[in-house]
């Protein structure tokens, strides 16, 4: 068998040698063999005792000559098993050579070999056995059992053995199993374009609308082709912003004329249209937009007989209609389905207000169910056409006037929205900005190529740094990628080569451990295990941002964790082997090959910065530690009291935006929340609408849009009149009336019937009681000979009247109203012939303007006087809009709880098995849900079919709710047949039967983020009202609205950021103070993390004035666990010789006490002492017995194997700090250590940030931003700040804290064991 010296135990080695001497040493052994034929020999063949043993020569095997053909390989050899002990002779030479000397016994201070050492020692110390030897033991021995136990000690040291001779194999492996592993797990990249989704936090509210939104794809369980609100539909959003002044100017209305024509002319645009649903094509051509109505076509060119004209609001003409006009037209609701908030903002109060903005909605619907080849038709529209014409007009509308341009500029600002044009933008902005990645990735691998000082290396480690990315990508567990994990691309290349510059760093320094390669990847090993330290936990502080309430946050946090532990863990499996490859036969190989310059480029080694020059100024400037302390100190003060001021005053950010402020997205989306939310029209604009003179008022069933007239100028009022739109509120307002009715003409009637229209402010807005007594005042002081008046009915709004004044065209709108019938009987004798009945119109003017005296009336010689108005009727108005916002009841629908993944895209939901529409106290739950509602919850208006679906049934002669025996489930449809509407707040299964529905509710739209979250909590209290008082068939309802989303969103994202930065802290400090053991070294990180993260609070509030939220602290964080990993190595390496000799006195006493069988014991009574401490000057002794060390002789070690190179790549200076160290010298030889690495990545920090500043997501430019300033606030605080803080408390003692309250902690309790 093998025989490897020092491999064995001493009483082994004594067993197997007769003569009881000491173990032949290492150098004076060689192998022994059977002599070969012919050779002398002291015993005869076939003898039994053992033969003598002589040396072997060259390529002699198995006591066979070499030449013979009998001769055994190798590896037949090993096969024979184990054998005996062959005695060693001494006093036998080589060929005749003298014998050798005896061999002198060891000293007893002779070093201890290490396993490595035995085992090489053992492969040119082999011992043979004989054939007959072999076969003897072969059939005598018996198979060794196996240790598990052993084969798991021996695991890590097989390792390095093998890993040291086949680092190809290794790499081979790896290469193979990232080869199949990759392809298996990866998916298509697919981005989550929803930058609402990038915005919601976790919550109740959130869940809850989350699950209702889920839920509305499932309303139909079979798909009807005849309903078009099932189709695919794409929706394109413009918003319109008027430069100066009103958007109802004429010149904002052309241009916006024009873009939009612009666009139905584009050749996608026409071919889209046309493949749409042929009964709602005007959605498209010509859209949804408040030119239709600004821009009629007249269809009549004169005013017929009948008193009227007609116009089609097609958007057609070359005429506009006023303004005014439209908006009373819209307004007064005769546009339906239009609305004049489907078009302006909320808050526009009819013709009276004035507005900036202006909003058109375009949609295309498929014509079928199957609507795959028509969304992919719009989307290669909006790639090929629409976007670049919509980019193009945003561009221009922003651009700035030039004086000395002949060109027209825009007197808008266009903003656009869309359901693919969306997407389509999101994607785009983010390829842009990830081939600005590229930057950072080749600028990583030149800062690697200078810091390897080897191009191999480089792209090697640049290749590790991609896949750690791609590993993270198949590592998370969604459908949809988010920006927030591209920001993590950005954030590995710019900060993942960490790791690998320490691994390489460790693999130089292994050379003053060992010079074997098996005992240095031994060494690198167990230093890794403490280096790496701080990288990982820089790592794992990103996977605390999983327990953040918004998604994308915990997304981020989930990538980049995975990314920097893949990258570190890449860097020791991977890394490592291509580093002992590089070193035996990379590098020597190019030297043979590669000629001096182009060796320069490939491994510039002599390329070299004068890093201990860098430390010796670093430690200059803590001469001045107290100015710099004071300094440090007073700017700490004042820029955290000024960023805590701006931070507390400036208002909340809202939630995180995708864009820069100047990005139209951006800029649009507080614009947007002003509109009320856009509903697909069922119904085109009208396109025959009558305009009538308001004398053709007949009859009830008046169907006119507006009415219009000439507006009287004659001198039949004065100037100031003129200029007056209404009275004085606290004047009376007197009413100027016309009547068709001659003189005498009531002397034919026993009984008149008048009818009053009134036109003005002041009629519609007074109290109907006091108009009347106004109108009965002037009827008994017209006809005298009244006998009897009665008014019959109620006052009535009708269209309103347009007055234009022909000469100048301006135009007034005043409102009418028509008031009650006014009955008269004259007396007998007044009238002793009437015998008939009359029935006449009166009309009245109570405006300063009024319409030009009829043909055929008259004026009355009386005027009807209005009363002064009180101010709470003056602020009164009937038109005009109220900020609203959608809040929905929900029945059948529940939110599945506890069953949300923590990256799940929305909340898992299910149809409520308990909800059961035809039961009567289900119906009467839904009914009371939507009748006698609260006045606190503020609501609109609402729309709820079970109030319609009453009233359909009381007409049917039915009651309500539907009775027992009744089919609840065909009434409801054969109710729907009349009222398709209503489907649509309705979830039906397969046999069309209401398995859930909605109610939908308009309310007042808060403002603040704690007032919304207070109307939240009152339709909460609501609803448990509602459900505590319904049956189980109805109890579960639930309510949700997108306000309270994005308001819970920004409360809960601004909690959840607080409690990462805590937790960030709290893994921080226990990292620190399991890396260092001390205390005050852990105390003096903290203040310099404190001084880190408010410099830069300084930056993010008050030199770039943004806004404390989510992101702005989540940024902090992460740039708190970067900066404050090169304080980690300093205060580490100025402990280490202390934590070292601490360790070593440990194991020696733990194998101490095993050796003798004795339990361990608490007490350290043979602890050696404290490492002795740093004084400025170093004593006689410590003089003298460094002196004595110094004159030993070096250790013998074993030839190296490792190849040498002429150059400094592979070797590397002993830097760090000794235990005799001064402390001014352990400080310079951690800077030393610590500034290589922290410089070359600022350098590189700063460059990459740099080349983020044009990404157009604001997310990335801000982390470009802070990129360029973090380096130069983390680098004079990490190597000047820090180490003058460790002068100032003049620490000398080299070993931690810990030990030293372990020994105090153990000395007082020794009392409970001993």
């Amino acid at each position: 068998r093998f025989w490897a010296p020092g491999a064995l135990s001493q009483e082994e080695e004594m067993e197997g040698n007769p003569q009881g001497s000491e173990p032949v040493p290492e150098a004076d052994r060689a192998p022994l063999m059977q002599a070969p034929d012919g050779a002398p020999s002291s015993q005869a063949e076939g003898d039994e005792e053992k033969p003598e043993l002589q040396r072997a020569p060259p390529g002699y095997i198995d006591g066979e000559d070499p030449e013979s053909p009998k001769a055994k390989s190798a590896e037949e050899v090993n096969s024979l098993g184990p054998s005996p002990d062959p005695p060693f002779r001494t006093d036998i030479a080589e060929d005749g050579q003298d014998p050798l000397p005896p061999v002198p016994p060891p000293p007893d201070d002779a070093p201890r070999q290490s396993n490595f050492s035995k085992l090489s020692a053992a492969r040119t110390s082999v011992v043979l056995p004989t054939v007959r030897q072999a076969n003897c033991c072969r059939r005598a021995c018996k198979k060794p059992k196996v240790d598990v136990i052993e084969v798991l000690k021996a695991l890590p040291e097989n390792h390095c053995r093998t890993l040291a001779a086949r680092p190809w194999a290794y790499l081979l492996a790896w290469v193979i199993v990232l080869l199949v592993v990759i392809p298996l797990a990866w998916t298509p990249v697919e981005f989550d374009t929803d930058i609402e989704a990038f915005r919601r936090a976790d919550g109740p509210a959130a869940s809850t609308h989350s699950a209702f939104t889920a839920s509305l794809g499932s309303m139909r369980a079979v798909k009807n082709e005849a309903a078009l609100d099932q189709r695919k539909t794409f929706k394109v959003e413009l918003l319109y912003e008027a430069k100066q002044g009103s958007v109802f100017s004429e010149a904002v209305q052309r241009d916006i004329r024009i873009f939009e024509n612009q666009l139905k002319e584009l050749t996608g645009w026409k071919d889209m249209c046309s493949s749409s649903e042929p009964l709602v094509q005007f959605r498209c051509d010509p859209g949804e937009s408040l030119g239709n109505y600004v821009w009629p076509r007249r269809i009549d060119l004169f005013l017929n007989d009948a008193g009227y004209f007609r116009l089609a609001f097609d958007g057609s003409a070359r005429e506009r209609l006023p303004m005014d006009a439209v908006l009373t037209y819209l307004g007064e609701g005769l546009a339906s389905p239009h609305n004049l908030w489907n078009f302006l903002p909320m808050a526009v109060l009819g013709t009276s207000s004035s507005s900036s903005l202006m909003r058109s909605v375009f949609t295309f619907t498929a014509p079928s169910l199957d609507s795959s080849d028509f969304e992919q038709k719009f989307k290669d529209f909006v790639k090929a056409d629409l976007y670049n014409v919509l980019q193009e007009a945003v561009a221009k509308t922003r651009k700035p006037v030039d004086p000395t341009s002949w060109d027209k500029p825009f007197d808008i600002k266009i903003y656009f929205y869309g359901d693919a044009v969306d997407d389509y933008e999101v994607q785009l902005a983010l390829w842009g900005d990830m081939l600005l990645a590229i930057g950072p990735l080749m600028l990583s691998l030149a800062v690697a190529w200078i810091k390897f000082r080897s191009g191999f290396l480089a792209f090697i480690a640049t290749a590790i740094l991609c896949l750690s990315a791609i590993l993270a990508y198949e590592v998370l567990p969604v459908e949809k990628v988010s920006p927030a994990s591209f920001l993590g691309v950005f954030l590995i290349f710019g900060f993942g080569m960490s790791s690998l510059f320490r691994a390489q760093e460790l693999w130089r320094r292994s050379r003053l451990d060992a010079t074997a390669i098996p005992e240095r990847i031994h060494s690198l090993y167990e230093a890794a295990a403490r280096e790496m330290l701080p990288v990982v936990t820089s790592g794992c502080c990103y996977f605390l941002l999983a327990t953040s309430k918004l998604k994308p946050l915990r997304e981020f946090g989930v990538f980049m964790g995975t990314s920097m532990v893949s990258v570190c863990a890449l860097s020791i499996f991977i890394f490592v082997p291509v580093l002992i490859l590089h070193e035996r036969s990379i590098r020597p190989w190019l030297q043979k090959k590669c000629k001096p310059k182009l060796l320069l480029v490939l491994e510039p080694a002599e390329v070299k910065p004068k890093w201990g020059l860098v430390a010796e100024k670093l430690m200059q400037s803590t001469n001045e530690r107290k100015r710099v302390l004071a300094g440090t100190g007073l700017a700490v003060f004042i820029c955290f009291i000024a960023s805590f001021s701006l931070a507390a005053v400036r208002p909340g950010p809202g939630l995180p935006e995708v864009f820069p402020p100047d990005h139209h997205k951006d800029a649009g989306r507080p614009l947007i929340k002003g509109f009320a939310p856009s509903y697909l029209a069922e119904e085109p604009a009208p396109l025959n609408t009558r305009m009538c003179t308001p004398t053709s008022i007949q009859d009830e069933n008046n169907t006119c849009g507006l009415h219009w007239c000439d507006r009287q100028t004659t001198g039949a009022e004065t100037e100031g009149e003129l200029e007056l739109d209404a009275y004085p509120a606290n004047e009376v307002n007197p009413c100027k009336c016309y009547s068709r009715l001659p003189e005498g003409k009531t002397q034919r009637c026993s009984n008149l019937t008048l009818g009053f229209v009134m036109a003005g402010s002041r009629a519609v807005t007074t109290p109907e009681a006091d108009v009347m007594g106004a109108v009965e005042t002037f009827v008994r002081g017209t006809w005298q000979n009244v006998d009897h008046y009665e008014a019959t009915g109620s006052r009535k709004r009708i269209q309103s009247l347009v007055l234009e004044d022909w000469e100048s065209g301006s135009t007034h709108v005043d409102p009418m109203a028509e008031l009650p019938k006014v009955h008269m009987g004259f007396k007998a004798q007044d009238s002793p012939y009437s015998t008939e009945t009359c029935d006449e119109k009166v009309y009245c003017y109570c405006s300063p303007k009024a319409c030009l005296r009829p043909d055929g009336y008259g004026e009355e010689d009386k005027k009807i006087t209005l009363p002064i108005q009180d101010d709470d009727t003056a602020a009164a108005s009937l038109d005009g809009g109220t900020p609203s916002t959608d809040v929905v009841i929900v029945f059948g629908i529940n939110r599945v709880e506890g069953e949300m993944g923590l990256l799940d895209q929305s909340a898992p939901w299910s149809f409520d098995a308990t909800f059961d529409p035809v039961s009567p106290w289900s119906q009467r739950a839904m009914l009371k849900a939507c009748t006698n509602m609260p006045e606190e919850l503020k609501i609109v208006s609402s729309s709820c079919w079970i109030v319609q679906f009453r009233l359909w049934l009381l007409r049917q002669g039915q009651k309500f709710p539907v009775e027992r025996f009744l089919d609840f489930q065909q009434i409801l449809q054969d109710f729907m047949v009349t009222h398709p509407s209503v489907a649509s707040a309705m979830w039906l299964d397969k046999d069309d039967k209401l398995s859930a529905t909605m109610f939908t509710f308009q309310v007042e739209l808060e403002e603040g983020t704690k007032k919304n979250l207070a109307a939240r909590q009152r339709w909460m209290d609501f609803i448990e009202k509602l459900n505590e008082e319904a049956t189980s068939t109805a109890n579960k309802a639930m309510v949700t609205s997108k306000v309270w989303v994005d308001n819970e969103a920004l409360d809960a994202a601004l909690d959840s950021a607080w409690e990462v930065l805590l937790g960030v802290s709290a893994v921080l400090l226990a990292t620190a103070l399991l890396y260092t053991l001390d205390l005050k070294m852990v105390l003096l990180m903290l203040l310099v993390g404190f001084c880190i993260c408010t410099f830069i609070s300084f930056f993010l509030f008050c030199l770039c004035g943004w806004a404390f939220g989510p992101w702005e602290l989540t940024i902090m964080t992460v740039f708190l666990s970067y900066s404050v990993e090169p304080a980690f190595h300093i205060c580490h390496d100025f402990v280490r010789p202390g934590m070292i000799e601490r360790f070593k006195a440990l194991r020696k006493m733990m194998a101490a006490e095993d050796e003798e069988g004795e339990a361990p014991s608490l007490a350290i009574a043979n602890a050696p002492a404290p490492v002795a401490a740093i004084t400025n000057g170093s004593s006689a002794a410590a003089s003298q017995e460094v002196t004595q060390l110094a004159s030993m002789e070096p250790m013998a070690q074993e030839p190296s194997t490792t190849p040498s190179h002429s150059d400094s790549l592979s070797q590397a200076s002993d830097v760090r700090p000794k235990a005799d160290d001064s402390l001014e010298d352990a400080l310079k030889r951690s800077l030393h250590l610590v500034c290589k690495n922290l410089l070359v990545n600022s350098v590189k920090l700063i460059l990459c940030g740099i080349m983020l500043l044009p990404c157009q997501f604001r997310l990335f430019n801000r982390l470009g931003a802070i990129s360029v300033v973090l380096p130069l606030i983390c680098v004079p605080s990490v190597l000047v700040l820090l180490p003058s803080l460790i002068l100032a408390f003049k620490r000398t003692r080299r070993d931690p804290d810990l030990f030293q309250f372990g020994e105090i902690f153990i000395a007082k309790t020794s009392w409970m064991w001993s």
